[in-house]
């Protein structure tokens, strides 16, 4: 059985002794109102001058590695030393050994979070407005998908200033349709001033069949057993340590280490997923409660804070029977095991750089790129794209079908909704919102050498533009005003190295916007107002709340009514600054955004032709048979078994393939199978194969099988606009299979000869077909 007060004690415990006055001083401090030290200067441009540093090197000094530890989609709560009962104990100890923030913010997804915290920007003025899966046209430069090289990246300034550079993990900051064999590599990271690259380019992706890409080449990932993608990460971020210290041993690297945990899917080992037996069996209500108490008394939130009330979506724990609360322990375990391997994994990263006597001269920086997910809805699911594109709600039944497979390869798992409400203890709402369950995140930063201050708390607003001018200051480097021959645009953060030493340091910051479509806020020397738009309606008419959140934590109470002319205040500086940084004119959004195919994206042509060999495609940068009609034609030189064509994985996706000597097509939509087989035999020498597919509707439409000019097979068949983030293989099902018709027989490759893979488009236009 688990401790499950692994967050609380022991990492009391865990913290140095001298810091404890520190601690106790913090909490104080913030018992009577959360007094968050405000300054009286207007808003302006961040300058990062090298003289706020206390840190000064001697000549020929070597100056600190910096390592940037990025957690995907966790909640404020999720860590031990943050109020966990999630074991995090190697987590707890880098906190012990530095600073926590707890009044640390991003943005309300990851891609914008990305950028912005390698950039020092804010996220709309380098073009990333949403998503990197998010790619408008040019007249909306803040919607690009993709870094503007305006914003130089930390890895390209300290590139310049003789660091070597790595980054391992997620990206997710380069338009999706670049992501081929082929590019364009113009947003990969070796283009935005990584030296070596190993992760994959996309929002998401398997743990134990990941798309991965090591440089500029799409890879498959090594057919081991037991491989795990977290491992595969540490061991290339150990092997690029390893090199580099044996060979350049006086110079110093960057890294950025982008972790899965915990974003879906939710795949992990099964031990994982053991160790948290009995753990969950009080439920959420209950969890979050103790949470709550035991982020009080670590100090990690001012003792008087509110919790805020729960999501009403959210029923209690106690209102659902046996069979559900089974259902919904098993997808919790499998999460807090997912964290507890991250956990892992840094911990082993930890132990290397001291092996390497890289540790104490090591600034290490670990944060959160934004707040729990609600798409798990309230049963959870198998599928993010089911709820995503297709509004599916997974039933408890079904789910109970699949209860084994939970935390496993043939599952892209996500917790229920009343999860995501813990994970984000002790804010409301969830990513995706612009309140502070999506923004408010755990920001740990580590450097034995350079903080002295251990297991303290800071208290100071912080943005996480901060972070990059942060390193800039402590390194004693001026951001560039040219970098690769294109003038840079002003940084948005601001060092915040005073708070190393200083508890008391006056915030540096005052002001922070946040929009995301169509939701709009803005915090500003304590203040912070909130706009909740109704699409269909005018922005002027979007309702406000404001919140005094330098004393209501959790933005509990709502004071505009209080306090109009700071609302109106609040409401003009937003409008100034979205102007300022390139956010207007305010839009609404859409899920067709996702979908949006820009001009010189590969995807954006009607006919593709694709040889023997190609590589793997990412689902935006090959052809868009979900929101067409479309045929696929394959001349066949010489008779065999195999897939011809394959897009997607066992929840969702589609496959054209021989199989007993029948030409089949299949299409999986979140486990609703259409399929149709040729009457026929596909003859042994040459023929030519197609299927032809009419589409009557965005849900579907019909199918016909030919071969030879011969009609041989025909039926419905129902899509999805979005079944998978598995991309279109040629020759064979390269990566999870789209059926279990062929799964025992790995990718199944065509066994026969083809001289290419043809798809042909036709633009489906609702009403006429």
């Amino acid at each position: 059985m688990v401790n499950r007060y692994s967050g609380s004690k022991p990492i009391m415990k865990a913290l140095a002794i001298g810091s404890m006055l520190t601690l106790t001083a913090t909490m104080t401090a913030c018992s009577s109102n959360i007094s968050f030290a405000k300054t009286s200067e207007k808003p302006k441009e961040n300058t990062n001058k090298a003289a706020t540093n206390p840190i000064k090197y001697a000549n020929g000094e070597k100056k600190p590695n910096i390592i940037y530890i990025v957690l995907d989609d966790i909640g404020f709560s999720d860590l031990g030393a943050y109020g966990s009962e999630i074991k995090t104990p190697n987590i707890d100890q880098l906190a012990a050994d530095g600073l926590r923030y707890n009044n640390f913010n991003t943005t309300p997804l990851c891609s914008p979070t990305r950028a912005s915290l390698l950039t020092g920007r804010e996220n709309h003025s380098v073009g990333m407005g949403n998503v990197a899966n998010v790619t408008l046209g040019p007249e909306r430069p803040n919607f690009q998908g993709g870094v503007t090289p305006a914003a130089g990246t930390v890895a390209e300034i300290l590139k310049e200033n003789n660091y070597s550079t790595f980054g391992v993990g997620k990206w997710h900051i380069a338009p999706i349709y670049t992501v081929t064999p082929a590019g364009p590599f113009d947003y990969w990271p070796l283009s935005k001033g990584f030296e070596r690259y190993y992760g994959y380019m996309d929002g998401e992706t398997g743990q134990f069949k990941p798309q991965l890409v090591n440089g500029n080449e799409l890879i498959e990932a090594p057919k081991t057993d037991g491989y795990n993608l977290n491992d595969d990460l540490l061991s290339h971020a150990k092997q690029y340590i390893t090199d580099h210290v044996s060979i350049y041993p006086d110079k110093p690297f960057f890294m950025n280490y982008a972790l899965s945990a915990g974003h879906s899917p939710i795949q992990v080992p099964e031990k994982y997923i053991d160790m948290y037996d009995g753990v969950y069996d009080k439920g959420w209500d209950s969890i979050r409660l103790e949470r709550f108490e035991r982020q009080k008394e670590l100090g990690i939130i001012p003792v008087n804070t509110t919790l805020a009330k729960s999501d009403p979506s959210v029923k209690p724990w106690e209102s659902f029977s046996t069979e559900q609360k089974k259902l919904y322990t098993r997808f919790m375990q499998a999460y807090a095991g997912f964290i507890t391997q991250a956990d892992e994994e840094v911990g082993k990263l930890i132990s290397y750089l001291k092996e390497t006597g890289q540790y104490d001269n090591t600034m290490i920086v670990l944060l959160g790129d934004n707040g729990a997910a609600p798409e798990g809805g309230e049963n959870g699911t198998d599928s993010f794209f089911s709820a995503l594109t297709a509004g599916r709600v997974a039933s408890v039944d079904d789910l109970m079908k699949k209860y084994e497979l939970i935390g496993g390869p043939e599952m892209q798992a996500l917790y229920p909704k009343g999860w995501a409400q813990v994970s984000n203890t002790p804010f409301n709402k969830y990513k995706g919102s612009v309140y502070a369950g999506a923004l408010r995140n755990p920001l740990i930063i580590s450097w034995p050498n350079g903080i002295k201050d251990k297991g303290s708390i800071r208290s100071q607003y912080v943005h996480v533009t901060d972070i990059t001018p942060t390193v800039l200051d402590v390194l004693e480097f001026e951001p560039p005003q040219e970098l690769k021959g294109v003038s840079q645009m002003p940084m948005y953060g601001t060092s915040i190295v005073s708070t190393f030493d200083n508890a008391n340091a006056p915030e540096v910051r005052n002001l922070a916007i946040t929009y995301h479509q169509p939701n709009r806020a803005i915090y500003h020397d304590g203040w912070k107002a909130i706009s909740v738009h109704k699409n269909g309606t005018s922005f002027d008419e979007d309702v406000w709340e404001l919140f005094k959140v330098s004393e209501d934590y959790t933005e509990s109470t709502n004071v505009a009514d209080k306090y109009p002319e700071k609302l109106k205040e609040l409401q003009e500086l937003f409008m100034s600054e979205a102007e300022k940084h390139n956010m207007l004119p305010l839009t609404e959004g859409s899920p067709a955004d996702m979908g949006y195919v820009t001009a010189d994206s590969p995807a954006n042509r009607t006919t593709f032709k694709y040889y023997p060999g190609v590589g793997t495609l990412n689902p935006k940068a090959m052809p868009q048979v979900n929101t067409n009609s479309f045929t696929i034609t394959v001349p066949i030189t010489e008779g065999g078994s195999g897939v011809l064509a394959a897009m997607g994985d066992e929840i969702g996706g589609f496959t054209f393939y021989i199989k007993n000597n029948k030409l089949e097509f299949l299409y999986n939509k979140f486990d609703t199978i259409s399929k149709i087989t040729s009457s026929v035999n596909v003859p042994k020498g040459k023929s030519e194969v197609k299927f032809v597919f009419n589409r009557t509707s965005m849900a579907g439409g019909n199918g016909t099988l030919y071969i030879n000019g011969k009609k041989v097979g025909e039926g419905q068949v129902q899509t999805a606009t979005m079944v998978s983030i598995e991309g279109l293989s040629i020759g064979r099902d390269a990566m999870n299979p789209v059926t279990k018709e062929y799964k025992k027989n790995g990718d199944f490759p065509f066994t026969g000869k083809f001289d290419f893979v043809q798809f042909d488009l036709t633009k489906f236009i609702p009403g006429q077909h």
